[in-house]
């Protein structure tokens, strides 16, 4: 009887080690997940900051949630419709390079993904989502990062523009830039572009009067300086060479605006 008892305990010890093994995770069989690390969930991206690109590469953050694999491990992202806006159309506005490697021994990559100016953006933000796909050997970690959504525009009035009169915002001012129409704020871009960050100035968020920055005025006077060179006419204004067909082809000017 002794040892039966004693043969019962050893095998009851082999199983249970057997389920605990290392080669048997029982418990841990759940895959690692992969999920998008950016701090927010949207990007908002417009191409009046780059006025010379015509395309660029956003390269988004994805990082794993659990151990990093030995082996470089590939997934893919998906486009779909946003939840509100004007959708932005695969292959027109944007362009997926799948699949994506995450690099052995590492926790986070980034993906590319190539974007493309259209006419369209001269008036509509154009919207997407990139959306991670479960594999073999990731799962869609946090269903809140699974998802990620950019937004594509180009020559949208900024917010804090301003009116001709209002003595609110500085860009607006009769004295400053003036009403805004497409084709001035395209010759401030221009303007303001700088050839060695190959970026220009879109925002003027300042308060009119006393509350504007000294780098306002410099703005301003290389808008100025920038016609001058390339428009001289303009300036007195007889013999313009550049007019607004957004405003009845009334003269370009800025401080005192003519319109």
């Amino acid at each position: 009887m002794k040892k039966i008892i004693i043969s019962i305990f050893t095998l009851t010890g082999v199983l249970l080690y057997s389920a605990c093994s290392p080669n048997k995770p029982a418990l841990f069989e759940q895959k690692t997940g992969i999920y998008f690390g950016a701090a927010s969930d949207s990007l908002n991206y417009s191409f009046a900051k780059y006025p010379k690109r015509t395309t660029d590469t956003l390269k988004i953050p994805v990082n794993v949630l659990g151990d990093p694999a030995a082996s470089e491990k590939t997934f893919t992202v998906e486009g779909t419709l946003p939840a509100a806006g004007t959708p932005a159309i695969e292959g027109v506005h944007y362009k997926l390079l799948n699949p994506y490697t995450m690099p052995a021994g590492k926790l986070t990559t980034t993906i590319p993904v190539v974007i493309y100016r259209t006419p369209g953006m001269d008036t509509t933000v154009f919207s997407f989502n990139v959306k991670l796909q479960p594999t073999e050997d990731f799962e869609t970690a946090m269903t809140t990062k699974a998802s990620y959504t950019i937004n594509l525009a180009y020559l949208q009035k900024p917010a804090k523009w301003g009116a001709l009169n209002e003595q609110v915002y500085w860009a607006g001012n009769v004295l400053n830039f003036g009403t805004w129409t497409k084709t001035k704020y395209k010759l401030i871009l221009d303007a303001l572009y700088d050839p060695v960050n190959d970026t220009t100035v879109t925002e003027f968020p300042f308060g009119y009067g006393t509350n504007a920055p000294t780098i306002a005025a410099q703005y301003l006077q290389l808008v100025k300086n920038y016609i001058t060179i390339n428009y001289p006419g303009n300036v007195g204004p007889s013999g313009a060479k550049l007019t607004d067909p957004d405003a009845n082809n009334q003269v370009i000017q800025v401080g005192k605006a003519n319109y």
